[in-house]
């Protein structure tokens, strides 16, 4: 049975991917039996109060592991970043709601930043039930490029990596057959989600976004990661917790 409670995880295997990325696996056999793309995990960042937010970048269901990305921007990461192998600490997880891929035959994960962790997961459990799938990730530079696979559609702001451009300039590469049932799943930066959103709309597609906001508590209690989506009420909009009710939306419904 599926529970979101609090775990003792161990570090397991390290790497690191670029000069300020790693790459972490922990042993979990509860998290990694039930989680499903697009949820991701709290984990205590050593001698800070707050848990830290991260999407499930793999899991490994028959080890009983799971992995995520961590891109030292504070503290809280560069703590996290500093685990040994073997060091155990509280995990909340897995949390929020993941992406639906129901009715789709194909899907197009589009990720940027540290968002290209959650489509990596998207992309292997779409892979493993024979969905035709397409990736296209988009990093400031080649020295940002991470978790790139063959047939991965790549672009760089700088042009010294793949296709010059936004991960717009990579999508527009892409040729779609049937739009009723292709599908654009989104992670990465708010401008970046916005653009391909509108992209998405332009082409007749449906389009799930994944929200990174600041998350503390991941449970709905502390009210700091409201999103604006769309109601039908006075001010036309409503706010809605990341942690509960998403991080995965409707491109349609978020206020932008």
């Amino acid at each position: 049975m599926a529970t979101r409670k609090e775990y003792k995880i161990k570090l397991i295997t390290k790497e690191f991917l670029n000069s300020d990325t790693c790459y972490l696996g922990f042993s979990c056999p509860e998290i990694a039996s039930f989680a499903i793309p697009g949820q991701f995990v709290n984990i205590s960042a050593g001698t800070m109060f707050l848990k830290r937010p991260f999407g499930i970048a793999s899991v490994d269901r028959e080890k009983g592991t799971f992995n995520i990305g961590v891109k030292v921007v504070g503290k809280g990461t560069e703590q996290i970043a500093d685990f040994t192998v073997g060091t155990v600490v509280d995990c909340l997880g897995p949390l929020g709601n993941g992406f639906d891929f129901e009715g789709y035959e194909n899907v197009i994960l589009t990720g940027g930043g540290t968002g290209v962790f959650p489509i990596n997961f998207a992309y292997e459990t779409l892979s493993s039930q024979g969905k035709n799938v397409t990736v296209c990730e988009g990093f400031r530079c080649k020295d940002q490029v991470i978790l790139q696979k063959d047939g991965y559609i790549l672009t760089t702001d700088s042009g010294d990596c793949g296709i010059k451009g936004t991960v717009i300039a990579g999508l527009d590469t892409i040729s779609i057959a049937d739009p009723a049932k292709t599908l654009v799943c989104c992670v990465g930066p708010i401008p970046m989600m916005k653009a391909v959103a509108g992209w998405a709309e332009s082409k007749g597609l449906n389009c799930l976004v994944s929200m990174e906001q600041r998350m503390a508590c991941g449970a709905g209690i502390c009210l700091c990661c409201t999103v604006k989506v769309k109601d039908d009420g006075p001010d036309g909009f409503k706010n809605v917790r990341c942690c509960k009710e998403g991080p995965v939306f409707d491109s349609k419904e978020v206020v932008w």
